[in-house]
């Protein structure tokens, strides 16, 4: 226990402790004291981590406090993932665990999910068997209140009960602007969270990781008829050689334009080929293609592929996102934005048959020239005709 509270992070004290006490073994006690030493408090709000985590932003305005984003910092995955197995070793020698609960519900980072797969797994258990014990599931009768600016119309109800405590309760605001206002009535417990999604077409306001883990670069060459194909180059390479040698499964996230594709079979077999040695999978989807790597060394590793046109799309998709992160530890992350200009520039004329566009120009234009050649015929036709039928007259 001595080698693990002189050298030992507080993910490893925070295991070590929790396995003792699940086991119940005579030094879980002496573990615990060593984990209480190792607890960060911000707030009123308790946890464990490498580094002291703020709390969530906000702003005042006429003496309100008003929530901001939350943006990543530099030990998320790890920082929840340590305080979720230290709340299951707390709640074996001390009743008021209530600070921690309320600092994991606080880093949530996505809908009902916190950093990534693994912590979100360790805190979903360790909530639940807080709620368990605590008996918060007794008594659930909330009245939830949401009055938005955008939204029209009164305010929004949200109820939660004892026999519905398991369903999703959501409020859409289609064009978000203005502030949101939450009153909450009754008796219970409820997690409410609001998520903004935006897109961005300039590199400074896009969201900086809290430590430079990736670097990141993207080609893509343009060809066939009317830009049908892209082929796309993607490079990426691990940098943060302080903390390791190289990163943790590491996920390409390519944005592709609408209307493009790439069917699931070529990925699979460029997968098989191992023409990347660490690529394990590829997978197709509508707006992107992931690639999912062992790791990421210093050495770039490239993918390449290319996408098709299926769909008769143009004049859209300029910017879109090209990403790089950590699977287990998603605030290890590079970003970039790839201008598509050459589809951007595409009328919708020049991408579609003529049975889908029939009344483009660059398919009706023949038609009105060869209707028009027999008028002018007839129309020589009859001007001849006009002309000479007199002179047969004066002959006769």
């Amino acid at each position: 226990m001595k080698l693990l509270d002189d050298f030992g992070s507080p993910y490893d004290l925070a295991v070590v402790a929790y396995a003792l006490t699940f086991a119940k073994a005579p030094s879980s006690e002496h573990a615990y004291v060593l984990l209480k030493k190792r607890q960060r408090s911000e707030g009123g709000l308790v946890y464990w981590g490498k580094e002291r985590v703020p709390q969530p932003p906000y702003k005042m305005e006429n003496q309100k406090p008003f929530l901001l984003p939350r943006l990543p910092y530099k030990y998320d995955s790890s920082n929840i993932a340590t305080t979720a197995y230290a709340l299951l070793a707390c709640m074996e020698h001390q009743d008021d665990n209530e600070p921690i609960v309320m600092w994991l519900n606080s880093q949530r980072l996505t809908d009902e999910g916190w950093a990534s797969t693994q912590d979100t797994y360790i805190a979903l258990r360790a909530l639940i068997e807080y709620t368990n014990r605590a008996r918060l599931r007794d008594v659930s009768a909330l009245t939830v209140s949401v009055d938005a600016v955008a939204l029209r119309g009164p305010a929004a109800a949200l109820t939660v009960r004892n026999e519905q405590l398991a369903t999703e309760h959501t409020v859409h605001i289609p064009e978000a602007w203005g502030t949101v206002k939450v009153t909450a009535k009754g008796a219970g417990y409820a997690i409410l969270q609001m998520s903004v999604t935006y897109n961005v077409d300039i590199a400074k306001f896009q969201t900086q990781p809290p430590q430079r883990a990736f670097s990141l670069l993207t080609h893509a060459h343009f060809h066939g008829r009317n830009q049908s194909h892209i082929e796309y180059q993607t490079c990426a390479s691990w940098t943060y050689l302080d903390e390791s040698p190289r990163s943790g499964m590491a996920v390409l996230d390519v944005g592709i334009p609408t209307g493009y594709m790439v069917q699931q079979q070529r990925l699979d077999a460029y997968v098989l080929s191992r023409a990347v040695p660490t690529l394990q999978r590829a997978k197709y989807l509508p707006t992107k293609v992931l690639f999912y790597l062992d790791y990421l060394d210093p050495e770039p590793t490239c993918v390449n592929f290319t996408v098709e046109r299926w769909f008769p799309v143009a004049n859209m998709s300029r910017y879109l996102a090209v990403r790089v992160y950590d699977y287990y530890s998603p605030e290890r992350f590079n970003e970039t934005i790839f201008d598509a200009l050459p589809t951007y520039l595409l009328n919708i004329c020049e991408v579609c048959g003529s049975s889908q566009c029939p009344y483009c120009a660059i398919y009706n234009h023949a038609l009105r020239a060869a209707a028009a050649a027999p008028l002018l015929i007839v129309a020589v036709v009859v001007a001849v005709a006009g002309y000479v039928a007199p002179v047969g007259r004066l002959r006769v």
